[in-house]
């Protein structure tokens, strides 16, 4: 656990400690999520999904935007219209 101060302009500083901990740099986005009394900070991870690309059919990306465009047709598929 380190301590901070919060700024004049509600800001504060990250101890170098913690920016070493998390690998922050400058320029990297955090994610700031508020939990009752409790705030959790964690470095943004913008390829969290980069090893799923396997998991999904590789007709996935086809499938999906057929889906998409055939909305008429989901919608009779559905009973909703005739």
């Amino acid at each position: 656990m380190e301590d901070t101060i919060v700024t004049r302009g509600n800001q504060i500083t990250l101890t170098k400690g913690i920016r070493e901990k998390l690998s922050i740099k400058e320029g990297d986005k955090l994610v700031l999520n508020v939990d009752g009394g409790l705030l959790m900070i964690s470095k943004k991870n913008s390829g969290v999904f980069d090893d799923f690309k396997e998991f999904l059919p590789s007709r996935f990306e086809s499938v999906l935007r057929s889906i998409r465009n055939s909305e008429n047709e989901r919608l009779k598929r559905l009973g909703i219209i005739e």
